[in-house]
């Protein structure tokens, strides 16, 4: 039976990165501005499973000539050698289709190539947060760890961080409201939930945290800080009412509010939200219970809009803490898909739902 390999940019890109490993056997690491530095990452295996009934495939690097074997886990039965040689000109062929194409897609110059590596689908069928599974020269320790690395692909639109959910709603008592809910429910502009807002505080409405409407996302959150679940509401609902943008400035006016009424340790708000972004980048599902560990132990891989692959190893985790903290900015998603905007009712309170997505700015 055919696989269907229809997929979207990302997962090509996933797939593109894959072949990069291949191809260079080599990454270089980035800095906080997506640049690459002096310093190599030596991949020596890659590890991947394409589905459960089939064998995990170990893609050796280790030796200098232009073949890879491909060795299956299990029994290190060698299942096929692939040459190298062509490996280059071909990836360079899959990105520009990456580039050109739109929603989701086939590849059919990546079949052969597929087909060579054994590989029986696109996308790795690696669990949780690592994309690209690995075995790296570790210098530091003179070692050979097997890591898990998360691909995020910056080809095409700006891609997201926490991806938008029920499970990313936070909701908002509303106090002193004079108005008619039905009216501010009825607006239907463009943008709607900024202008419901507006009328709302325009009728004496008073927006007060409440909750994160998912009692796990609440949960992995505090993991982080137990106060983050409030600092996030508070960043959420500046978003919503003014013209900030990028995590920067947000964490910026709320440092400046904290600062006009004396609250203590208004400086660690950067920090904080820097380890919440990191734990979203490595680890932490909304919907699922977090444990604070990191799924992806060893990094994130990013594939640029030119076709450049960097690196971020968790060696330089805050470098890799500001990249994310420099270039992301929430986004208002679907409030239809997500249920969230408008005031409703419920024992006998008003409350009024906000969604958190965070994108990587473009």
């Amino acid at each position: 039976m055919k696989v269907n390999n229809q997929k979207n940019k990302g997962e090509w890109a996933e797939f593109y990165a894959f072949l990069t490993v291949l191809a260079d056997r080599k990454l270089f690491a980035a800095d906080e501005n997506l640049e690459p530095t002096e310093q190599v990452f030596i991949f020596q295996k890659v590890i991947r499973q394409d589905e459960k009934n089939l064998p995990v495939k170990i893609y050796d690097l280790t030796d200098k000539l232009s073949v890879i074997p491909i060795i299956n886990h299990s029994n290190n039965e060698v299942l096929s050698v692939f040459d190298t040689n062509q490996i280059k000109e071909k990836t360079k062929l899959i990105f520009s289709k990456i580039q050109e194409s739109d929603k989701t897609f086939e590849i059919p110059e990546a079949e052969q190539l597929m087909k060579d590596l054994l590989c029986t689908r696109v996308k790795a069928s690696n669990e949780e947060k690592a994309d690209l599974v690995a075995v790296i020269h570790d210098r530091v320790s003179d070692s050979f760890p097997m890591l898990g690395f998360s691909v995020k692909s910056m080809v095409g639109g700006a891609a997201t961080l926490l991806n938008a959910g029920k499970t990313t709603n936070f909701v908002y008592e509303v106090t002193a409201f004079k108005g008619d809910v039905e009216i501010v429910n009825n607006i239907k502009t463009n943008s709607k939930i900024r202008e419901r807002i507006a009328l709302i505080k325009e009728c004496g409405g008073v927006f007060k945290f409440s909750q994160v409407e998912d009692p796990q996302f609440e949960s992995n959150q505090q993991m982080v800080d137990s106060l983050l679940p409030v600092f996030l509401a508070e960043m959420l609902l500046d978003f919503f009412t003014s013209e900030r943008r990028t995590i920067v400035d947000l964490v910026d006016e709320m440092t400046k509010k904290s600062n006009l009424t004396n609250v203590r340790n208004q400086n660690n708000y950067g920090y904080k939200i820097r380890n919440f972004l990191d734990a979203v980048a490595l680890g932490m599902v909304p919907s699922k219970p977090w444990d604070g560990f990191m799924k992806a132990h060893g990094g994130y891989i990013v594939v640029k809009d030119d076709g450049e692959v960097l690196c971020y190893h968790l060696y330089n985790r805050d470098v890799f803490q500001m990249y994310l903290y420099n270039n992301t900015r929430l986004e208002a998603p679907s409030s239809t898909r997500h249920d969230y905007g408008k005031l409703y009712e419920k024992d006998g309170k008003l409350y009024f739902n906000l969604n958190l997505q965070i994108r990587f700015n473009k």
